[in-house]
């Protein structure tokens, strides 16, 4: 029986800031050079911890291609990869030990991989075509997120999309902020309704 992270489409996008943004799987191997690239990249080493040799990488991802809990994505944006995200059940995540999870609850990381996006605003847009492509293809009604607490532009799209921190919890490679966002809320938030009205800012 497929797993909820299993179900998810291979494809999905959305039209934000006159631009298009959108989700495709992570391919393997060809994905590697890329992922490889990024994980690399000066701002992504200290988050993420995995600039490892390419046959150290490969295993890493061979690992989490083959674990159903999650599915791994690249984000483009008008049809360029800029990030990769990893979208996951978190009932059957390590992030269960941190607070009563749900089996419907989900959770994601994101990684903007591509230098030249990374403090332009594309994070914004980014957050909620994870967030929207949750909501809308599994039954989850909370979504739950663990940045590393001293990375403040989380905090941004947290105020405009219904995230909302819930405290700090120490993991072993960082003190993490938990921030939960329930769908009601999501789809009633300014963020949500700035993207689809008229005004978009």
């Amino acid at each position: 029986m497929a797993t909820i992270s299993q179900n998810l489409p291979d494809t999905f996008s959305i039209e934000a800031f006159n631009k298009t943004f959108s989700l495709r799987p992570v391919q393997y191997p060809e994905d590697m050079p890329l992922l490889y690239k990024w994980m690399h990249a000066e701002h992504v080493v200290d988050q993420w911890q995995l600039h490892l040799p390419m046959a150290q990488l490969r295993v890493h991802f061979e690992k989490m291609l083959a674990d159903d809990h999650q599915r791994l994505y690249i984000v483009l944006c008008e049809d360029k990869p800029i990030g990769y995200t990893e979208i996951y059940e978190t009932a059957r995540d390590r992030l269960a030990r941190y607070y009563k999870a749900k089996g419907s609850d989900m959770g994601w990381h994101i990684l903007l991989g591509d230098p030249a996006v990374v403090g332009k605003g594309y994070l914004k847009p980014t957050g909620m075509l994870i967030t929207e492509f949750i909501f809308e293809y599994t039954d989850a009604q909370k979504i739950v997120a663990e940045p590393d607490s001293k990375v403040e532009v989380y905090q941004w799209i947290a105020d405009s999309f219904a995230y909302k921190v819930q405290r700090l919890i120490d993991m072993p490679e960082k003190k993490a902020s938990l921030y939960f966002c329930n769908r009601e809320e999501f789809f009633e938030s300014r963020g949500y309704l700035n993207f689809y009205g008229t005004a978009v800012q």
